[in-house]
Order: C-alpha cells, then structure tokens, then sequence
C-alpha cells in the first residue's frame, strides 16, 4: 500500500506542473491592462520635469545619452522632447521580455503575468520614463539571450557587439558570459566574451574600480530593494541561491547572478552606480518567476496556499507602488512638507522657474541646468540674492 501512495502521488505532482495558478493574466485582462500602462508610462514621462542628472545629460553629455536626449527636441514642448527614445527603449525592452518568456513558460497566460509582473518593478518603470542608458543596455541583454536561446550567433554577435560601445560597464557582461562559457563548455562564446572583456578594460572607460574603500552595501541593497520591491527582491537573491545549488543554471542565470554578486563585493569598498549594474540584474526577475511557478506546481494544490498567499501580497505591493509612481502628483497635495516627496527634486526647479526672474545663483550644478533648461540663466552680478535649493 505504501508504495502504490507513492505511486498516486508523483503521477499527480507529475500532472500539477499543467494546473496553473488562479491570479493569472489572460488574454483579456492584459488586452485592458497593457492600454492603460502605456499611457500612464507617457504621461508620466511627458508632464515630470526635467531631473537634475537628465538636465546636466541633456546640455553636457557628447555620447550616445546626450544625442538620444536631443533626437526630438522642440517636437512636443514636454518631457518627451529628451525623454521619447527612452520610453521607446522601455517598451522594446518589455516586448523582448515577452518574447523570451516563451523559453521559460508553457502557457500564455503564464508569459503575460511575468511580463506584466516585470512592468510594474519601479525600477523598470522609472527606467522607461527617465533619461538613463539602463532600458537600452536590458534590451541589448535580452536580444542576446534570445540569440543564444535560438543557436542564433549573429544574434548573439551583434548584441554583444553594441553592449560593448552603448555601455561603459559593459566589462560586468562580458564577464558573466565568460563564466558561462566555462561552464557550458562553450569555447566559442567564451572567447568572444574574453576578447570583448579586454577591449571594455584597456580601450573603452570601463568599470570605476579605483574609490578609496568605503562600505556601501546597505545603500546598494536599499536602492536594489527600491528597484525590485521589498518582497520580489527578497525571492529574487533567494532564486539565485536555488538555482545555484539545483544546479539549473542558464545564460540569463550567469548573467544576472555574476553581475548581483560583482556588485555587493564591490560595495564593500565603493558606492555603485546602480546603472552600471541593474540592467543586467533586474533581467533575471524571468528565471525568478520560472524557479517560483517550478516550485508551486510540483505540491498538490492542498499545500499551495502559502505560495499563492505569497504571491497575491507581491503583485498588490507591485501595484500599489507603481499606482505611487504614476499618481505622485497628487501626493503632494496630501504632504505638509513638499520636500518630504520623492520627485521633489524634479519640481522645485521648474517651480522656481515660474517665479524668479530671468536670471539666479546656485551653487548646485544639476539644479543649474534643470533652470537653464527653463530658460533661466545664471546671474553674473555677485550682489543677487542667492537661490536656496
């Protein structure tokens, strides 16, 4: 009798993999849902002033951000006049996303839920709305996984080629594909990530290595929280460990773990900037999903409910956060101390902006071209009140 239980129970943890969660998005809902996030990713990119690092971008940057941030200049007299490429970038990046979520997920419905759970991290949101090179490098990432996925080589090429000159730290990359070449056994991709690493090490600016040591780790950790969420942040370095130890790892796997665990050790002496290696992190949120929905299917559906318990506490705090991001405006309605608001650095230039005079003192740099970019120009008179920013 036991050993026909044991029978009954594996010939039905081997049919749960096929009877998928409930809170699932179908068709449908993601027919209704996707609308709806596009507009509020142009919105919001169109109506937030400019950031005081997207302002020194747009007057002082000569690269690849600095030309992507003057592409539409005049065309819409808003914030996509610098911001359009980025959101465009953000939103290549979520359908690349999708198109690699079929390696990973049998169901459609499975593939729309993991896109739209990547929609929502802030990090990806903000991503998409600000000026910065982090949708561009992920969707330069995903085009390689895909690549690699298909035995596509000049896929895989060709995206490693343009990570190698459209991002300074793109040495983090090239040295996870290393690892991955050494442990797939793959001599070809192996050399030509450790000819591209050379070339990101003694030719191109490279990753900045050379800060005097300073711990930095709780900070790096509270910005991969505010990019991830408290909780998906939390299974995420979890994932990895499992991963790692059911010895189930892959290319993005490589990827995101490598440059997750560079950027901790590097913390311990440096501050990070966290362009430098999100990209490739946040990317793995796909394997994350696969190692959750792996776990859940295999138990009967009795011993299911704290996952799914779990798993309904993540997406409402995903929601909930990226509600904050596109209603922030009227928060500050609700706040007796504006300055207590997260995007206020992005207002108050442009609310000095309607109220001084053509000209102002600062000795803040960003904040100087956050006012240049509204046409308020620095006062040369020594005399002139000096604005407090």
């Amino acid at each position: 009798m036991h050993h026909i239980g044991l029978i009954i129970i594996k010939m039905v943890q081997s049919i749960a993999p096929y009877n998928r969660l409930k809170i699932m998005i179908n068709k449908k809902l993601f027919a209704i849902l996707a609308p709806l996030y596009i507009v509020a990713i142009f919105f919001t990119a169109s109506q937030l002033p400019i950031g005081g690092h997207e302002a020194e971008i747009f007057f002082k940057d000569s690269g690849l951000l600095g030309i992507l941030s003057h592409l539409f200049e005049g065309f819409f007299h808003n914030g996509l006049d610098f911001r359009l490429p980025f959101v465009l970038f953000g939103f290549s990046t979520l359908y690349l996303f999708f198109i690699l979520s079929s390696f990973y997920f049998d169901s459609i419905e499975e593939r729309l839920t993991s896109v739209s759970i990547f929609a929502l991290l802030a990090g990806v949101i903000t991503s998409s709305i600000l000026v910065n090179i982090s949708p561009l490098v992920m969707s330069l990432v995903l085009l390689f996984v895909i690549g690699y996925k298909r035995n596509n080589l000049w896929l895989q090429y060709s995206s490693m080629l343009l990570i190698l000159f459209v991002h300074d730290a793109s040495i983090i990359f090239f040295l996870a594909v290393m690892i991955a070449g050494v442990f797939k056994k793959n001599k070809e991709l192996f050399f030509v990530a450790l000819l591209g690493g050379i070339v990101t090490a003694l030719y191109l600016n490279g990753l900045d290595v050379g800060d005097k040591p300073k711990g930095k780790i709780l900070e790096l950790l509270g910005l991969y929280i505010a990019v991830f969420s408290p909780f998906v942040f939390i299974y995420f370095v979890f994932s990895i460990y499992h991963i790692g130890i059911k010895k189930r790892q892959d290319i993005l796997w490589f990827i995101c773990s490598v440059a997750f665990i560079f950027s901790i050790l590097l913390s311990i002496r440096q501050k990070i900037i966290m362009t430098d290696f999100a990209p490739y992190v946040v990317v793995g949120v796909m394997i994350m999903l696969k190692d959750y929905y792996d776990m859940v299917y295999v138990r009967l559906h009795i011993f299911r409910k704290p996952y799914i318990i779990g798993y309904s506490v993540v997406i409402a705090t995903l929601i909930l956060s990226s509600l904050v991001i596109f209603l922030h405006r009227p928060i500050f309605f609700l706040l007796s101390d504006k300055s207590k608001h997260f995007a206020y650095p992005f207002y108050k230039p442009y609310w000095i902006a309607q109220k001084v005079p053509k000209c102002y003192t600062t000795d803040k740099s960003k904040e100087k071209y956050q006012l240049k970019y509204y046409g308020i120009k620095s006062c040369k008179d020594k005399n002139v009140t000096k604005i407090d920013m």
